[in-house]
């Protein structure tokens, strides 16, 4: 049986990343020899047996919110501590972002649940946001709160002559 290029390519790039680890590579080449199975495969399927045993178990919104808060409040406590602005506006981004992710998830779950392995997605979307290398939350920021927010938030304020 043939396989698409791209199939190949991908097993290769695990057969490489696994040759760096002797610990996982060895066992899963006695497996793999045992079962007549690629241990790339056997890898791979390692890999996504806990994330499915998540979905359908129903556990994942603890993952994802370990992935939303953990990492996020841990480096949000450093950006204060240091004196560098810049860190602090990139968490206080995120903290926007992430509320009103969490206050749109929570209004929409009833649509939300017909949406396979959201959990997943969820969980990228939040590690984009707060990547120090993607700063995710600052490009929703500037492309939806900003443009469409801030000129409501300042209506209102202005409507009803409240301001800081």
């Amino acid at each position: 049986m043939s396989q698409s290029p791209s199939l190949e390519a991908m097993k290769e790039k695990i057969d490489a990343f696994l040759v760096l680890y002797p610990v996982i590579d060895e066992p899963l080449k006695k497996v793999a020899a045992s079962i007549k199975v690629e241990k790339a495969y056997i890898f791979t399927a390692a890999c996504a047996l806990p994330v499915l045993l998540m979905y359908f178990i129903g556990i994942g919104h603890v993952i994802i919110d370990l992935i939303g808060f953990v990492y996020p409040l841990y480096a949000s406590i450093k950006a204060v501590e240091t004196k560098d602005k810049d860190d602090d506006t990139q968490w206080l981004t995120y903290w926007i972002i992430f509320s009103m992710f969490k206050i749109t998830e929570g209004v929409a779950d009833f649509l939300i649940s017909f949406i396979p392995f959201y959990f997943l997605l969820k969980a990228l979307f939040l590690v984009w946001c707060y990547h120090p290398s993607t700063k995710g939350a600052q490009q929703v920021y500037n492309s939806v709160v900003k443009p469409y927010i801030v000129p409501a938030i300042n209506d209102f304020e202005s409507k009803t002559g409240k301001s800081e």
